[in-house]
């Protein structure tokens, strides 16, 4: 394909505390670079998609390290910009068993990517040599000029035929619990969405639907269609999770399209790395559009990247079609049948 699929994302610094420690307990931390968008980027460069990223990092050594990650990782830069001194960085200690993982914020407000607004970007030079965009919540919640910068490339990328794709990603944490102002960002951003990522949560929770289902899978049959039909959404992509015993996790994939549902097998496995899962499965459903799967490959596919993003280290999935195709074909034991 000579078109690019391109996101519009902010790059944080991921500083790991080492060994299962807290904090407080550390001396050492492992520095890398992530982000939804530079998550998904990476993986669909995996699958053999042209990619660019969207974004401003420092014009700075911070800046130069995040550049030269990014390019380690085989997504496309040109489209990315520099400016200002500071990145977002958040500090993760893993959890283990009863006690939970614990992600910490900082910098986020001041860093270069807030602080950019949307005349900083050329959009017409940006989206001449696009087909699809990807889009996260968490843009809407951190930053006004954020928020603003997102509605203007997606509203110009919509007028253009390029898809749209929007991935709620909501955390309420971040929103500082104004769910009316999550509200109605969510709403404007869907009615620009041409693919959107979300469960039945999402529908709930932040656009205030109703159901009088109580299991999960009866929920997400009731809701996703009403979410789809109200938006004009094509396509709405997601997972159903339930946490087991010892540490394991089951996972089923589903895909509305067209008016129906398409699910994938449930996987049950152990997780390594739980950061950047979501962004795989999102990959994987890009993928198969751009590539022209049929629906139900598309969902095993798209299930499978998310299954080896959560049990490989890091961020940002780096498996490869061959290897995603190959747990789609079974070849893991912990596949349930």
């Amino acid at each position: 394909m000579a078109n690019k699929v391109k996101a519009f994302g902010e790059v944080m610094m991921r500083l790991h505390v080492p060994g299962n420690k807290k904090l407080e307990q550390t001396r050492a931390l492992d520095m890398s670079f992530s982000g939804t968008g530079v998550n998904v980027l990476t993986a669909l460069g995996k699958f053999g998609n042209q990619t660019s990223l969207i974004t401003t990092l420092p014009d700075n050594n911070i800046g130069e390290a995040a550049l030269s990650y990014l390019q380690s990782l085989r997504v496309g830069v040109q489209d990315i910009r520099r400016d200002g001194d500071h990145i977002g960085m958040f500090f993760l200690e893993d959890g283990f068993d009863l006690r939970p993982s614990v992600v910490t914020y900082t910098n986020r407000e001041i860093s270069a990517f807030h602080q950019a607004v949307a005349s900083d970007y050329q959009m017409e030079r940006i989206l001449l040599d696009t087909d699809m965009v990807h889009f996260c919540g968490i843009g809407l919640a951190v930053s006004e000029n954020a928020r603003n910068t997102m509605f203007s490339i997606a509203e110009k990328a919509k007028e253009r035929g390029i898809l749209v794709v929007f991935d709620c990603n909501f955390r309420p944490k971040l929103w500082k619990n104004n769910i009316q102002r999550a509200r109605n960002d969510y709403q404007q951003m869907l009615q620009l969405s041409d693919v959107c990522f979300m469960t039945e949560k999402d529908a709930i929770h932040v656009l205030g639907y109703a159901t009088d289902e109580v299991e999960r899978k009866s929920q997400i049959q009731n809701l996703i269609p009403k979410v789809a039909e109200k938006y004009g959404i094509q396509t709405i992509a997601g997972t159903i999770r339930e946490q087991l015993q010892d540490n394991k996790h089951e996972i089923e994939g589903f895909l509305y399209t067209n008016a129906n549902f398409y699910f994938s097998k449930r996987y049950v496995f152990r997780i390594f790395d739980r950061i950047g899962g979501g962004d795989g499965f999102a990959s994987g459903i890009m993928h198969g559009l751009r590539q022209q799967f049929s629906k139900e490959d598309i969902i095993q596919f798209a299930m499978a990247a998310g299954i080896l993003a959560h049990t490989t280290y890091g961020d940002s999935p780096i498996s490869s079609d061959k290897e995603v195709w190959a747990l789609v074909s079974n070849h893991d034991p912990d596949i349930e049948r």
